[in-house]
């Protein structure tokens, strides 16, 4: 689901070295004026650069395999990289909400961005919306310069809007600012743009997710849940607690966020297996004891895993391969009545009718759902009232520094552009 390329081998070459100077345009302010809102072009600011006499620029070919970053060795996955010499003009688009934010200051500042950039020119826009960004950009068609675009938690549709500007033809790279990117291929002009890598913000939460994962598996097994009851009554309650120690989970999604579970699973004494599209990425895993096992995720395996376990923790995106994935029969059929469904990835994967069947009839012991298929639920959704269910809202990677811990994704990502080593791999 994730649109990420490999360079072509032709633009694996030694770059010059970079230039120390870097420079950012702060342009943050929403359009306050009718001649604004209705597109009317506006001045660029000063020192915004001009097109040079080289040829247009033209993003590198792309396969479907990970980019190779030019300096990074060993074929580290990366960014695609412009030549030395060229003014990267970068596109934020944000909220009104995340506009004057300190990540965003940051971002602007100079100094950080030299240090992101390795030295090389990069121009920040910021704008909440297509009017936001000065025309003479969004019309130029022809700079040899390349343009980057960052979402950063704003309208998808102003990202598509731009990409249906003439400077379209010069958009080097994408980025969200979240890991997950469904929301920006629900643009046809950001979907359509496949010659162009999206990256994401892979990484940035799975350590909270990890933690939120066994938090949920605790929960469940410690019995807290009744004794939270016993306490607001004033009831001295003694019963049984379970060991987590013995026990196994199935993580369906076995990515960076099903590593981070995995972990954190194994410390406590659990197997783990994984179910994933291509298992051979996570033999290395398997081989050092992270996972006891990693399988190819098919209908066939999905039935047999889940079977076994008595904690199920889907982490996986929304693709049309995974709507419904978790379907009724899996749910009645192939899970234990003693066994935890726990959702980290996207409640589209779950059929949410036969989850709230098989936890009304005891067909399953409980769930721990951070995402639901709508959200926010509805006031009266019977998710609401079930003792056997912990909802958390969607805030299982809301950490105080959620942003700040995007924003060094985006760093690294930005370090990679630069045609600068990187120590792990981007996505």
């Amino acid at each position: 689901s994730r649109l990420v390329a490999r360079l072509a081998a032709a633009a694996a070459v030694a770059l010059p070295a970079p230039s120390s100077r870097a420079r950012a345009s702060w342009c943050a302010s929403l359009v306050s004026s009718a001649r604004n809102r209705h597109g009317a072009a506006r001045r660029a600011p000063a020192g915004h650069p001009q097109s040079r006499p080289r040829a247009p620029f033209s993003p590198p070919s792309f396969s479907a395999a990970a980019m190779a970053s030019p300096g990074a060795g060993g074929g580290v996955p990366g960014v695609p990289v412009p030549a030395g010499d060229a003014t990267t003009t970068l596109l934020v688009i944000t909220s009104p909400e995340h506009r004057d934010g300190a990540q965003l200051r940051r971002l602007a500042d100079p100094a950080s961005l030299a240090a992101w950039a390795g030295g090389r020119r990069v121009d920040v826009h910021v704008g909440c919306s297509v009017d936001d960004f000065d025309a003479s950009i969004l019309n130029d068609a022809e700079s040899s310069d390349p343009v980057a675009l960052l979402w950063w938690f704003g309208d998808a549709k102003a990202m598509g809007d731009v990409l249906r500007k003439p400077v379209r033809s010069r958009v080097a790279w994408m980025h969200s600012g979240s890991a997950g990117v469904e929301h920006l291929l629900r643009e046809t002009a950001i979907k359509e743009s496949h010659a162009v890598p999206l990256t994401n913000a892979r990484g940035a939460f799975s350590a909270s997710l990890g933690e939120w994962a066994l938090f949920s598996f605790l929960w469940f097994n410690k019995n807290v849940q009744r004794m939270r009851a016993a306490q607001e009554k004033g009831e001295w309650m003694r019963a049984p607690v379970g060991m987590l120690s013995g026990k196994s989970v199935a993580i369906v999604g076995y990515g960076d966020i099903g590593r981070a579970v995995a972990t954190r699973s194994k410390s406590m004494g659990m197997r783990v297996v994984g179910l994933r599209r291509d298992p051979s990425k996570s033999e290395a895993d398997v081989e050092s004891k992270v996972v006891d096992a990693v399988f190819g995720l098919t209908k066939d395996e999905l039935r047999r895993v889940v079977k076994e376990a008595d904690f199920v923790v889907l982490a996986l995106p929304h693709t049309p391969e995974t709507e419904g994935l978790f379907s009724r029969d899996v749910i009645h059929d192939a899970m234990k009545p003693s066994a935890v469904l726990v959702n980290l990835g996207r409640g589209a994967v779950v059929d949410e009718e036969a989850l709230i069947e098989a936890l009304r009839d005891g067909k399953i012991a409980g769930a721990a759902l951070d995402v639901t298929r709508t959200e926010p639920l509805p006031e009266g959704h019977p998710l609401y009232a079930m003792k056997n269910v912990l909802l958390s809202f969607h805030t299982a990677d809301l950490t105080d520094d959620y942003f700040d811990l995007t924003l060094q994704v985006f760093a690294q990502h930005l370090r990679a552009y630069a045609g600068e080593p990187v120590a792990d791999p981007l996505q």
